[in-house]
């Protein structure tokens, strides 16, 4: 379950995702599965394999429910006791009882730190209590709302390749991140309850884009940065917070740490146009240094923010404790209420 609410959070991380976390008894399941546009299912590591609880959820479902969910996305994760304790072998297990449903099940490329990764789903060795097994859940749930707003919703432009894939990609081909559909997340089966979750993802209607708001964009990046890597990450990132606070279009730029976390950043910025973005993000400095950051970090989530207001407030500081106000709201587990 401790699982099952990280996974929950990085969904939330695209704003306009309802989550629910359901369990193999409860008795709503069934049918948030079919509600769903996508998956995210979680079994204990049971001798290499499945637990036979969330077996059988899926046993008994199939008589009524078969030919029901073809083309939804699904991922899958698995604590096991031990590196080393058959996590993978369980989620490739489930995989394959996921694919004869028709799922369309994928994994993530993207490396959590040097050395860890999620090809065929987050596992991790009991429950996630350092940084990286939260970031590995984290990643997930955000990989899950990502590709469901991409493939349901059809908005390429959230594509992970464009936005949180790579800190490299230009910051401008980011836009307001504003789903329409479900997403569903089928959590840890954790002994010994043996439960199993399900997160959804609601619709939304369609936000503001730079052609409907030629003036100020901000953009506000989140970043994670494991430990040992802080110290060249942060003098990359003061050199780039100098070099761009001179660009005639930068009204503010500035790094942050978020509250209560040891390995999660913020970048905040705003400038006077989208051609002013673009001008940034073409910089030489932009192409040195955000590339060579990219390489020790990894990118959470990107969102382009267009103001209300139609000029910039006059004290620096004054947008600085906004923005960052808003981060947080955007991140920090608000409940975000089903869009009709």
């Amino acid at each position: 379950e401790a699982m099952a609410t990280l996974i929950e959070e990085g969904c939330k991380r695209i704003p306009g995702m309802e989550v629910r976390v359901r369990s193999v008894h409860d008795e709503s399941a069934p049918q948030d599965v079919l509600w769903a546009d996508g998956l995210a299912v979680g079994t204990p590591t049971n001798l290499g394999g499945i637990s036979w609880r969330m077996k059988k959820f899926w046993d008994d479902w199939a008589a009524d429910n078969w030919n029901k969910v073809d083309g939804k996305l699904c991922c899958t994760f698995s604590s096991q006791g031990g590196h080393g304790g058959g996590a993978e072998l369980a989620c490739t297990a489930m995989n394959i009882v996921l694919m004869n449903f028709g799922f369309l099940v994928f994994g993530v490329t993207d490396y959590v730190d040097k050395i860890t990764t999620l090809h065929y789903g987050a596992c991790i060795a009991k429950a996630p209590r350092n940084p990286t097994d939260k970031d590995i859940c984290r990643v997930l749930g955000l990989r899950l709302a990502e590709w469901v707003a991409v493939f349901v919703d059809g908005r390429s432009d959230l594509h992970p390749l464009k936005t949180t894939k790579l800190l490299n990609a230009k910051a401008g081909e980011a836009e307001s991140i504003e789903p329409k559909s479900k997403a569903a997340t089928i959590p840890t089966d954790p002994e010994p309850k043996q439960t199993k979750t399900i997160t959804t993802i609601s619709p939304k209607a369609s936000g503001p884009t730079a052609e409907s708001h030629p003036g100020r964009v901000q953009l506000i990046v989140r970043i994670s940065v494991p430990t040992r890597n802080q110290t060249p990450w942060k003098a990359m990132a003061s050199e780039l917070e100098s070099y761009t606070r001179r660009e005639p279009g930068c009204i503010h730029y500035a790094f942050g740490q978020i509250e209560d976390s040891a390995t999660e950043f913020y970048v905040v910025e705003e400038y006077v146009s989208v051609a002013a973005l673009d001008t940034h993000s073409n910089s030489h400095y932009f192409q040195r240094l955000v590339p060579a950051m990219g390489k020790i970090s990894s990118t959470l989530s990107v969102q382009k923010v267009f103001p209300l207001s139609p000029q910039p407030l006059k004290q620096d500081k004054s947008l600085y404790l906004g923005l960052a106000g808003l981060v947080v709201g955007l991140t920090g587990g608000v409940i975000i209420s089903k869009y009709v």
